[in-house]
């Protein structure tokens, strides 16, 4: 593993800006591999089914299908609530504020948002895709496994978050005592 110094990213967050209200985040680079379509069609089918509630998306990062995925975002009911807010210096505000970090890449080497994420004490909603996820998050105890490419999963996870449908204790209990592979 490469090591993750868990008290600089918890210093970061503590000088970091983090938004108000209620909100999901996903931190990525904007190609296609991480499949932020996914990311973007279960936050519209979680708002609606959820009776369009005041919670944004903030997906942070950049690349060349930005564009694209902005487009997209446009076109759903729940475009007004999805915040673009470009490469970030230091994430770990947005992060430590969010309900869930969101991960749905197809495949992964070593998810490090997964890690950063729960030394955040953020809950983490990752694709279980090939490599990484599964292993940081001990098989879906320490956050919640969707299969890749799976919108109605992943809008699931969302809505169990947002009405506390889940154990978040437990979950990031689990979490915490799994990072410490990577200190």
């Amino acid at each position: 593993y490469n090591p993750i110094d868990t008290k600089k990213i918890a210093e970061r967050a503590n000088v970091a800006t983090t938004p108000r209200g209620k909100y999901f985040v996903c931190v990525s680079r904007l190609y296609a591999d991480k499949d932020i379509p996914t990311v973007l069609r279960a936050f519209d089918k979680f708002w609606d089914k959820n009776n369009r509630p005041n919670v944004k998306l903030f997906i942070i990062g950049d690349g060349s299908f930005r564009n694209r995925y902005e487009e997209l975002a446009r076109t759903l009911g729940a475009g007004k609530n999805i915040v673009f807010t470009g490469a970030l210096a230091n994430p770990f505000g947005y992060m430590r504020g969010a309900m869930a970090n969101i991960l749905s890449s197809y495949s992964e080497g070593l998810p490090t948002v997964l890690v950063e994420s729960g030394t955040l004490e953020t809950i983490n909603i990752s694709s279980d895709c090939k490599n990484g996820p599964r292993e940081i998050l001990c098989d879906g105890a320490g956050g919640l496994l969707f299969t890749p490419g799976n919108v109605d999963e992943l809008a699931a996870h969302m809505s169990d978050v947002f009405n506390e449908n889940i154990n978040k204790k437990e979950m990031l209990g689990v979490a915490r005592a799994g990072l410490k592979r990577f200190q």
